[in-house]
């Protein structure tokens, strides 16, 4: 079957995606129509499984830019196929500065905003770009902690009538091209009695195109970084967004040795009260030869690859990589 042209759909899996939509999103008279969205995805993806079950060899080039957002997080994915995916929004101040960057890049309506967890640092900008650009799917961390923010990007996802899906270990979602994003979290079960439960319970994700692999590892705990181990999750990746921005409570040996990452990136604010990156974590990254970019330092970071060897650009200069 052949696929209609921006279609997003996900590959098969036990388990279908698009899931559920998420019990947190009941906002009253607008409901309707988003299920009403929801029931004409669901038919337009439906109509797309026998085209991703095919596996497409790596065309084009994936990107990936990790947004200046400050102390949060923000990365805008470009698949071959020019599906577009942001992962996180950054603080609420940040939305400006991701619209910004969509409006420069001529970029439309999104095919997927994914928030890895409900903490400010990284779902503050959604309600910004939701109402300005909109999405064609919401992917919502399910581990709870409603705060005002994440109320009110409800209430914006509501307005638009964007359906609303909970993220589910085990998705894969092919981006087109040969690109497939997968779900390696959130736990199940839940972790708790962490540090920080909202973080441990984070939805790590990995994307995969040719030989080029890149782990998001949200702000993971070491906890989380030691259930992902347990679970023998594929943790290999080139690219690493390195944990909880660096903090030295993520970014263990462990998972590190696991991961292997030849680019680590650490999404970070200059200056930062958390001292975030922190020292011991940078001492880690560097015993494992991975080379490190940061928002603090370097601005905006984009990673391009077409399957076989990573271009990293940072304030105006290329640095390839090949991939073995």
């Amino acid at each position: 079957m052949a696929c209609p042209p921006r279609c997003f759909f996900p590959v098969w899996s036990p388990r279908y995606y698009p899931a559920q939509v998420s019990n947190h999103h009941r906002l009253g008279k607008g409901l309707p129509l988003a299920r009403l969205a929801a029931c004409l995805a669901l038919a337009w993806l439906a109509g797309c499984r026998g085209a991703a079950a095919q596996g497409p060899k790596p065309t084009g080039h994936l990107q990936v830019d990790f947004l200046d957002v400050g102390q949060g997080d923000a990365a805008l994915v470009t698949s071959p196929a020019g599906k577009t995916v942001l992962i996180d929004g950054g603080l609420p101040e940040a939305g400006d500065t991701v619209v910004a960057f969509l409006d420069g890049h001529r970029i439309g309506m999104l095919d997927l905003v994914f928030l890895t967890h409900r903490h400010a640092d990284h779902l503050g900008g959604l309600r910004a770009v939701v109402d300005k650009h909109g999405t064609r799917m919401f992917l919502d961390a399910p581990y709870p902690h409603d705060i005002q923010e994440y109320q009110r990007l409800l209430v914006s996802l509501d307005g638009q009538h964007v359906p609303v899906r909970q993220a589910t270990r085990g998705r894969t979602i092919d981006l087109g091209g040969g690109a497939r994003l997968t779900l390696l979290g959130p736990p199940e079960p839940p972790l708790t009695n962490t540090r920080s439960d909202v973080n441990a319970n984070s939805v790590v994700s990995r994307i995969d195109f040719g030989k080029f692999g890149i782990l998001f590892a949200a702000d993971a705990e070491a906890q989380t970084e030691r259930w992902l181990l347990d679970n023998q999750s594929n943790l290999r990746a080139a690219v690493l967004k390195v944990a909880h921005h660096g903090s030295r409570y993520s970014s263990t040996p462990k998972f590190l040795q696991a991961v292997q990452p030849l680019v680590a990136v650490v999404s970070v604010g200059a200056a930062n009260e958390y001292h975030h990156p922190d020292a011991q974590t940078l001492d880690r990254l560097a015993r494992m030869g991975a080379h490190v970019f940061r928002t603090d330092i370097d601005g905006p970071i984009a990673i391009e690859s077409d399957g076989a060897k990573i271009v990293v650009l940072v304030h105006g200069r290329k640095e390839v990589f090949q991939l073995p």
